[in-house]
C-alpha cells in the first residue's frame, strides 16, 4: 500500500510541477543531463519527480506504443528508489547519455537491467 501512495505522490507531483507541451511541439523537458540533476537531488520531492518520470516511461513501455520494442520483466519487491538508483549508475557509466532524450534514457537503462530472458 505504502509503494501506491508513492506512486500516486510522484505522478500527482510530476503532472502539478512539469509543464504541458502543446501537440506538435518539439521542446524536450528532460535530457540525461536534467534527469541525473533531478534524480541525484537530495530533495525528496525532486527524487519522487524523477521516480514518477521513471514509472512514466515504465509504464508507456509495457502498455503503450514502446511495447513492440521493448520487453522488460521487472522482478517483484524492486522500488520506484531502485529503479532511481539504477537509472543514476547508468547515466554515469555512460556519460554520452547525458545528450540524449530524458525517455530514451530511462528505456535503455531499464531494458539493460530488466530484460526479459528468453
Amino acid at each position: 500500500m505504502k509503494f501506491f501512495r508513492l506512486i500516486n505522490f510522484s505522478l500527482v507531483f510530476l503532472i502539478l510541477f512539469i509543464n504541458v507541451s502543446f501537440a506538435g511541439s518539439n521542446v524536450q523537458f528532460f535530457s540525461g543531463a536534467k534527469l541525473l540533476t533531478l534524480c541525484k537531488d537530495t530533495n525528496a520531492a525532486n527524487q519522487s519527480a524523477c521516480e514518477g518520470y521513471i514509472l512514466g516511461i515504465q509504464d508507456a513501455i509495457n502498455s503503450g506504443y514502446l511495447s513492440q520494442f521493448f520487453n522488460l520483466c521487472i522482478p517483484d519487491g524492486i522500488t520506484p528508489k531502485d529503479l532511481r538508483l539504477q537509472l543514476i549508475n547508468f547515466i554515469e557509466v555512460n556519460p554520452q547519455t547525458i545528450n540524449f532524450g530524458g525517455e530514451s534514457v530511462v528505456a535503455k537503462s531499464l531494458e539493460l537491467n530488466f530484460k526479459c530472458k528468453k
